[in-house]
């Protein structure tokens, strides 16, 4: 009876130990927890979180390029057919609509403008549910897997080489059907010295001249049509010339394409994207160069379009462009000059 009544206030004691150690842990792991924001928070205010100084300093500069690309590229099959244009003799890039089917890019152009850097936000501008939602989680994760964020990698594109000689002080048209990967040198805009968090990119209308505005070019008259038309961008944000097959036999060989000729009229100017740098810059007077291209990750434009429906209804247009404004991407970024091209080794 003592040995029992020794053996259960020896038991339960040692049951009391080591659940009270479990509950010290436990209290002190969420501590721990609970501390990791408030740490992160007086680092970053502490830390360069924004520009106190907006003044352009002479000599600091940002270069700013653009590259387009298709992160899973698609190998159309060559259908050459009636009522299209010629596939097997154009220079084309190939998309999948949301029922798989193959369509072909002859002509693709776009208008963008405003490019420019945004600084990073001072904490004490951010409300705190935003704060501990987004802003520490970024924080965290940034520091902790730098290693996620490596440049875009893109396929070697076919094609000629885009239209260069362009500035910032100008819209700037973007020939898609062109080399995939390269890098095209927009222009260099000078900077005020300050940390920089994202980059604001427009498409826009183009309301005047832009650089490597193309001229407008009939098209033939052959069928299939051997030359595409150029279109007329005045006035456009986009503007695409594509087709696709339309009419299979028994053998699913391609009968006839059907031609979707489309751009931006009658749809709702899209807002201006803000995209986050893949990590903050900094500019000063020691760093005094950065450069910034903006990608276009266009082989998922038609990932939830019906092509059938583009040339007749605005909706599926509209679709069309709310995709291609939220293809944009920072490509790559760094100090110093823009580096070489490799499109096409």
């Amino acid at each position: 009876m003592i040995f029992k009544s020794f053996f259960s206030k020896a038991f339960f004691s040692k049951a009391f130990f080591i659940f009270g150690e479990l509950n010290f842990r436990t209290e002190l792991i969420t501590r721990l927890v609970l501390l990791i924001p408030i740490l992160t928070i007086a680092v970053l205010i502490n830390g360069c979180v924004g520009s106190d100084d907006n003044a352009i300093e002479a000599g600091l500069v940002l270069h700013v390029a653009q590259a387009h690309y298709q992160q899973n590229e698609v190998v159309g099959a060559t259908e050459l057919a009636v009522g299209g244009y010629a596939q097997n003799t154009l220079e084309h890039h190939t998309l999948r609509d949301q029922n798989g089917r193959e369509v072909s890019l002859y002509r693709t152009y776009l208008v963008l403008d405003d490019i420019r850097l945004l600084p990073c936000v001072s904490l004490s501008q951010v409300p705190l549910p935003q704060l501990l939602l987004t802003q520490l989680p970024a924080y965290w994760f940034s520091r902790g897997f730098d290693f996620v964020f490596s440049n875009a990698m893109a396929h070697a594109g076919h094609g000629s080489e885009p239209v260069g000689g362009r500035a910032l002080d100008k819209p700037n048209v973007i020939d898609l059907i062109t080399q995939d990967g390269f890098i095209l040198p927009l222009g260099d805009r000078a900077i005020a010295p300050g940390r920089y968090c994202e980059v604001q990119v427009s498409l826009t209308r183009l309301a005047g001249e832009g650089y490597g505005q193309p001229t407008f070019t009939a098209a033939s008259a052959d069928d299939p049509i051997t030359l595409p038309e150029v279109p007329e961008i005045m006035g456009k944000m986009v503007a695409i010339r594509a087709d696709y097959c339309a009419l299979r036999d028994g053998a699913q060989q391609c009968l006839q394409r059907q031609q979707v000729n489309i751009d931006d009229s009658g749809l709702a100017e899209p807002q201006t994207q803000t995209l986050p740098l893949l990590s903050p810059l900094e500019i000063n007077a020691t760093l005094r160069e950065a450069y910034i291209t903006i990608g276009i990750e266009y082989d998922g434009w038609l990932a939830d379009i019906d092509a059938t429906l583009l040339q007749g209804d605005v909706n599926e247009r509209q679709k069309l462009l709310a995709n291609i404004n939220a293809s944009f991407r920072v490509f790559n970024q760094g100090l110093g000059d823009l580096p070489p091209n490799i499109a096409g080794d």
